[in-house]
C-alpha cells in the first residue's frame, strides 16, 4: 500500500502534477564540472528528491501495477542471462560465445534499470538509475555494433532446415556406411582376410576383428610388433624381421607366405601383405596391410604339388618301362621275322610249310603292332612345333594322294574353308585330314557314290573348327560309342581294317591341346569336329 500522509510531514512534495521545479534552479545554476562532481559524490543522496509514491498523483493500483511488472521484469532480465551463461559454459562449441556473453550484460542492465525503477518508489536514487541507464546504453551500442560486425557470418551459418537435410543425409550416409563395414566385416569373416595398421611413431597396432581370429587370440589380447613376429615359425620370424627392416629403411612394401603358430600349437598358413605410408615430406608414419588364412589352399597346393611329382615320377618309370618294352619285343619279333627269311620253304614238306607261313605271317603282325605302338608313344612323348598351315593347301596335298581310291570309289569332295590357316604341327594335320579321308573311301557304301565335305568355321568361343562329313556306312555310336577311338578297334568286316587310324588321330589332335567328337548313325554317314585350340 501507499506510505501514510503522517509519515511523509518532513519528505518535500513534488504536487500533484510535479511541475513546481523543486531545487531545479539552484543545481542548474552551477557550472558543468560541479554538476557532475554533485552528480557522483551524490549518487546515493536522496536529499530534496522524493520517492515516486510522492511525485505525482498514484493509486495504489497504479503504483503497484507499475512496480510489480517492474520487479516482473527485472526477473525475467536476470534469469535470462543465467541460462544463457549456462549454455555457453555447457557447450564449449556454441557459435559466437563473446556475443552471447555481451547480450547477457546487455539484458543485465536493462533489467537493473527496471529495478532501480521499482525501488524510486521508497528509495530515489535517481542519479544511480541516470547511471545505471547510461552503462545500458553503452552496453547497449556496444552489442549493436558487434551484432553488426557479424551479421556476415551469422548469416553464414544453415538455417534449421538445411541443418536437419544435413542430418538427414548424414544418417543415410551412415546407414550405408554401416552396412558396408557390415558386408566388408561378414566378407573378411568369410575369406578369412583380416586387416592390420601400425603406427610408427606411438609404436601401435591395430588389428581388425578377423585378424584376431587368425591370429587365434581374443580382441583385448596385445599384439605388438615383436607378439605379431613370435607368432610365426622360427625360419619365418627371421624373413619377417628381415623384411620389416627393409620397409623401415627402404619403404618396400611386402607380400609373403608364411607360417603361423596358434596359442594351442597349431599350425596355419597365411598370406601376409603390407605397404608402408608415407606424409608430404616423405616420411614414414604408418604401414597398413591384410593378413589371410590360407592354410586350406596352401596345405592343398602342397599335395598337389606333391601328387604331381610323384605323377611325374611314376609316368618316368612308365615310360620307361614301356621303352624297355617295346625295345626288348621289337628284338625278338626282328629275329623271328629274319629267322622266318633264311628258312627255305623248299626243304619243307606240304605240312610244314603251312605251319611256317603261319608262323610267318604271326611275326609279320607282331611287328605291325610293336610298329603302331611305337608310333604312338612318339606321339605322346615327342613335342612338334606349331606352323602356320594352310587347310586348303594340305587338303589338295592328300587328295593328291588318295585320287587313285577317290577315282574309283566316285567321290565327290566338297570344300568349304571359311578360316583357311591355322597353328598345328604339319605332318599331324596332313596325317588327320589322310586318315579321314582314307576311312570314308574304306567305309563307302557299295551301291553308293562317296560324298565327302570338309570344312572350317570359328564356333561362339572363337576356336577353329574342322569338320569332316561323309555319306558312308556309319557307325552304331549306342553300341560302340565308348570305344570309337580305341587302339584296334573296329566297327565293320573290312579286309583292311586295323582299328589304328582314330586312335592315331585322337592322339595327334589331344597333343595339341585340342578335342574331337564324332557324330554317326549307322547306313546314315558319319561327322567329326576337331577343334583347334591352337599353340604358338
Amino acid at each position: 500500500m501507499k506510505p501514510q500522509d503522517t509519515t511523509i510531514s518532513n519528505i518535500p512534495d513534488c504536487g500533484p502534477l510535479c511541475a513546481t521545479g523543486y531545487t531545479h534552479h539552484a543545481v542548474a545554476q552551477a557550472g558543468l564540472g560541479d554538476q557532475i562532481i554533485t552528480f557522483f559524490t551524490g549518487l546515493l543522496d536522496t536529499t530534496n528528491w522524493p520517492p515516486r509514491w510522492y511525485c505525482g498523483n498514484w493509486s495504489d493500483f497504479h503504483g503497484w501495477l507499475y512496480i510489480t511488472s517492474d520487479l516482473l521484469i527485472w526477473a525475467a532480465y536476470f534469469l535470462i542471462p543465467t541460462f544463457l551463461f549456462r549454455l555457453v559454459l555447457l557447450r564449449k562449441d556454441f557459435p559466437f560465445p563473446k556475443v552471447v556473453w555481451l547480450f547477457g550484460a546487455f539484458i543485465v542492465f536493462c533489467g537493473t534499470t527496471h529495478f532501480i525503477d521499482a525501488i524510486i518508489f521508497w528509495w530515489p536514487v535517481y542519479r544511480l538509475s541516470a547511471l545505471i541507464r547510461l552503462l545500458t546504453a553503452i552496453i547497449s551500442m556496444t552489442t549493436v555494433y558487434v551484432l553488426y560486425r557479424i551479421l556476415p557470418n551469422v548469416l553464414l551459418l544453415r538455417s534449421v532446415k538445411e541443418l536437419e537435410h544435413e542430418i538427414n543425409e548424414r544418417r543415410l550416409v551412415e546407414e550405408k556406411l554401416a552396412a558396408s563395414e557390415f558386408l566388408l566385416s561378414e566378407a573378411g569373416h568369410v575369406g578369412r582376410v583380416g586387416g592390420w595398421e601400425f603406427d610408427v611413431q606411438t609404436k601401435e597396432f591395430y588389428w581388425s576383428k578377423t585378424a584376431y581370429e587368425i591370429y587365434g587370440q581374443s580382441e583385448d589380447y596385445f599384439i605388438g610388433p615383436e607378439e605379431s613376429i613370435a607368432s610365426f615359425i622360427k625360419p619365418h620370424q627371421e624373413i619377417l624381421r628381415k623384411t620389416l627392416q627393409n620397409a623401415y629403411s627402404q619403404g618396400v612394401g611386402w607380400d609373403m607366405e608364411l607360417q603361423l603358430v596358434t596359442p594351442d600349437q597349431n599350425k596355419k598358413w597365411v598370406r601376409y601383405y603390407g605397404k608402408p605410408l608415407f606424409d608430404s615430406d616423405g616420411n614414414l608414419v604408418k604401414m597398413r596391410g591384410v593378413i589371410m588364412d590360407i592354410d586350406k589352399y596352401k596345405t592343398n597346393e602342397l599335395a598337389l604339388s606333391k601328387s604331381v611329382d610323384l605323377m611325374a615320377q611314376q609316368n618316368n618309370q612308365l615310360k620307361n618301362f614301356t621303352h624297355i618294352l617295346s625295345h626288348n619285343l621289337r628284338n625278338h619279333s626282328s629275329n623271328i621275322s629274319m629267322l622266318t627269311n633264311i628258312v627255305d620253304e623248299t626243304a619243307m614238306d606240304k605240312n610244314n610249310i603251312e605251319i611256317f607261313q603261319k608262323i610267318k605271317r604271326v611275326s609279320e603282325n607282331l611287328n605291325e603292332t610293336l610298329n603302331d605302338l611305337s608310333t604312338v608313344i612318339k606321339i605322346r612323348e615327342s613335342y612338334l612345333p606349331s606352323q602356320e598351315l594352310s587347310f586348303r593347301a594340305t587338303t589338295e596335298k592328300v587328295l593328291g594322294v588318295l585320287d587313285t581310291g577317290l577315282s574309283q570309289s566316285h567321290a565327290v569332295v566338297d570344300i568349304n574353308f571359311e578360316i583357311d590357316t591355322v597353328m598345328f604341327p604339319g605332318i599331324y594335320l596332313e596325317s588327320i585330314i589322310m586318315n579321314l579321308v582314307s576311312n570314308g573311301i574304306k567305309y563307302k557304301k557299295e551301291n553308293e557314290d562317296l560324298r565327302i565335305e570338309l570344312k572350317t568355321y570359328t564356333d561362339q568361343n572363337q576356336i577353329t573348327i574342322l569338320e569332316y562329313s561323309d555319306n558312308g556306312m556309319g557307325i552304331d555310336l549306342e553300341l560302340h560309342g565308348e570305344k570309337i577311338f580305341g587302339l584296334y578297334k573296329t566297327f565293320h568286316k573290312h579286309k583292311d581294317a586295323n582299328g589304328v587310324g582314330l586312335f592315331l588321330i585322337k592322339n595327334q589332335i589331344e597333343s595339341q591341346g585340342g578335342k574331337i567328337t564324332v557324330e554317326s548313325k549307322l547306313n546314315f554317314g558319319t561327322k567329326f569336329k576337331i577343334a583347334f585350340y591352337e599353340k604358338n
